[in-house]
């Protein structure tokens, strides 16, 4: 059920809450901006624009006030009262990353605040609680919480008392110089069969870094993986006439001799409102096997060449995105030009459950 104290209380958000929620979101940017986050607009006709946008989405919520009543669909949406006050908000994105039935569930936390006035009485806590109570009820007991914490940020202490723990990092990075002897570009349909190889292996690390938000990796490579590979290679190439301003691609790195070493994901696009209007590039998936030199110098290869790519578009850094227990993302890491940006954390919605501290 809900969490109700002396003070503070828990609930789905509802068409009353469309003003708070901009106070708390122009709050939250703001600050993130400060911290090294994505640039939040400075322009007010934005913010007045975002607000309808919200007044937009909640008008249509009939604001029950239980854990269930707080999804839509994939998404839910809390707020934190406090005194009678909308001090705190969490909005949540429910999904599921693969087939297998062991896969759980994961409930991305996204928007996290409580006001500055009203931190330290323990509302923090409630709103991920309640979270993690909600998508428990509607995915299962095994549900996973994560969440995206900056670098520059306190907050890191806060998600480890709760039992969260560091999965991926990203790594921001504002120039890159390529070694040479390696060729970057798009993959084709017909690189599925060595995209395959490298996908799996990189499943296979990760499964043994303890990241449990995905299927296991097979024992072996089937023609499933390198159709599904195969299927969305041509699925980006089909689109990629239709999305102007955008970048979705997997680039793949050989070497001289035309061996495939190191994949990559690069996806980019403008920011809407409420962030300033600048591109967001990020490699989101980064495969190359940290125990050969060569294939880690294709990596960085293939992210020198999303750089260069991204940067002709106006995008001011390039986010790289890595497991945290990666040699590969470490080395980025090192690189003159990067710098922290963020990590993913999660935790087993049980844990936050028996560790949150009630208010």
């Amino acid at each position: 059920m809900a969490v109700k104290a002396l003070r503070s209380w828990v609930r789905a958000v509802d068409a009353r809450d469309a003003a708070a929620l901009l106070r708390l979101h122009r709050e939250l940017w703001f600050d993130h901006d400060g911290r090294g986050g994505m640039p939040a607009s400075t322009d007010e006709q934005v913010w007045l624009g975002y607000g309808e946008i919200l007044e937009r989405q909640l008008a249509h919520r009939d604001g029950r006030r239980v854990p269930n009543g707080s999804f839509e669909g994939k998404l839910g949406h809390l707020v934190g009262e406090w005194d009678g006050r909308v001090v705190g908000q969490v909005e949540i994105y429910l999904d599921r990353f693969g087939w297998d039935p062991r896969t759980p569930h994961v409930a991305e936390l996204r928007s996290l605040i409580v006001t500055r006035d009203s931190r330290g009485v323990g509302l923090g806590a409630s709103l991920v609680r309640e979270a993690a109570a909600a998508s428990r009820l509607r995915a299962g007991s095994s549900t996973i919480v994560a969440a995206e914490v900056l670098a520059r940020n306190e907050a890191l202490a806060f998600y480890d008392r709760l039992g969260f723990r560091t999965l991926e990092r990203l790594t921001a990075i504002a120039g890159a110089r390529a070694p040479s002897g390696y060729k970057v570009a798009p993959a084709a349909v017909e690189d599925a069969g060595e995209l395959s190889v490298l996908d799996h292996e990189a499943r296979l690390r990760r499964q043994r870094w303890g990241d449990p938000r995905f299927d296991p990796a097979p024992t072996s490579i089937g023609g499933d993986l390198v159709r599904m590979i195969a299927d969305g290679l041509a699925l980006d190439e089909a689109q990629r006439s239709t999305e102007p301003g955008r970048v979705r691609e997997e680039l793949l790195a050989r070497d001289a001799r035309g061996r495939a070493l190191a994949a990559g994901y690069l996806v980019a696009s403008p920011l809407g409102p409420p962030f300033a209007p600048v591109m967001r590039a990020e490699i989101a998936r980064l495969a190359a096997d940290p125990d050969d030199p060569r294939a880690l110098e294709a990596a960085h290869a293939l992210v020198a060449h999303a750089w260069h790519r991204v940067s002709a578009l106006g995008a001011r850094e390039l986010l790289v995105r890595t497991p945290f227990l990666d040699p590969v993302g470490a080395s980025m890491a090192e690189l003159e030009s990067s710098r922290p940006f963020s990590w993913i954390l999660a935790a087993p919605a049980s844990t936050i459950l028996r560790r949150a501290t009630k208010p």
